[in-house]
């Protein structure tokens, strides 16, 4: 069994965004395994104990054994889902996923070890609505927002924002349309009162007032590290979101102002994220003005417009590093 400290890397084998962050750890010397969970129990073998200590024992990964006592950080990054034979009954199936889950995330998750981030702290942030009130108790400033089921209350909401002479978007709750082959992406759209029609009623449903935008920003943050990226889109379809056509975009490195620094570090302390990547939009008269945080957010595309932002050599450091004695 390997006695080095470990670091291990929960991903799905197509992460590229994974790729030159193992790549960087082995450079240094660092031993690393890099695990789906999708391969447990299948391919993928755990033998745990609990003593006085916690739990020791060893996690083996086709030719690795992870020795659970010299782990000193895990990346919980974007593993997939525990896969069971396809010729079991879906009942056995969900029972031993359930069980897998349970087990191996009981057992790895016990580790008093660096976690970017822990599942537990990961899970807490997929509602957005919970990430609004924080980010409006912690001074983030985000838009006005309702989620609702009440098309009277959709529409009342839009008509006061017509009113005032703004626009009102709506936005996926859960990011888009999730299967088992991939996730679809819902883009932002704007909407008015006569939209708000019975259909509303059929599941919950995010409007949000339309922020006048200079541009936008993605922030990463990396343990108190802050790295700052200015969106700058060129065309309507951009402005109103992003990610609809990423060729359309420029890009920047940018200070980040105290008061937001102060405010993104209270919200990670809040949920207990090490890592995480928030957008904001930049108004015109300079206000940052929070989207929303996603605790395994992309960055890799920001450094390929900015190779010095520096995101992927901060978490090989973080990760290297451990949790200092």
């Amino acid at each position: 069994m390997n006695r080095r400290a470990t670091v291990v890397v929960v991903t799905a084998p197509d992460d590229a965004t994974a790729d030159p962050v193992v790549v960087k750890l082995s450079e240094r010397g660092v031993d690393v395994v890099r695990f789906d969970t999708a391969e447990f129990p299948a391919r993928a073998t755990l033998a745990a104990s609990l003593s006085g200590g916690g739990w020791g024992g060893a996690l083996r990964v086709g030719t690795r054994t992870i020795d659970l006592a010299r782990v000193k950080s895990v990346w919980w990054r974007r593993p997939g889902e525990f896969r069971l034979p396809s010729d079991w009954t879906p009942t056995a199936r969900t029972f031993a996923a359930s069980e897998a889950r349970a087990g191996l995330l009981g057992v790895l998750g016990s580790l008093p070890v660096r976690w970017v981030n822990h599942p537990t702290a990961n899970l807490a942030t997929n509602y957005k609505p919970m990430q609004l009130a924080v980010a409006a108790t912690v001074g983030l400033d985000p838009p006005a927002t309702v989620v609702t089921t009440d098309p009277t209350h959709a529409a009342t909401f839009a008509r006061a924002h017509g009113a005032a002479g703004r626009e009102v978007i709506y936005k996926a709750l859960g990011g888009g349309v999730h299967t088992a082959e991939r996730t679809a992406t819902i883009p932002t759209t704007v909407v008015d009162s006569g939209s708000m029609d019975e259909s509303i009623a059929s599941t919950a449903v995010l409007l949000q007032e339309r922020v006048a935008k200079a541009h936008e920003v993605r922030l990463t943050v990396v343990g108190s590290r802050m790295f700052a990226a200015a969106i700058h889109a060129h065309s309507d379809e951009t402005r109103l979101d992003f990610r609809v056509d990423y060729g359309a975009l420029t890009y920047r490195s940018v200070p980040v102002p105290k008061e937001v620094e102060a405010g993104v570090s209270a919200l990670m302390a809040h949920f207990g994220l090490f890592f995480g990547a928030l957008d904001f939009a930049v108004t015109p008269d300079g206000r940052w003005r929070f989207f929303e945080i996603n605790a395994s957010g992309q960055y890799r595309w920001l450094e390929r417009h900015l190779p010095g932002l520096g995101i992927t050599d901060a978490l090989v450091d973080a990760l290297s590093e451990g949790i200092k004695q």
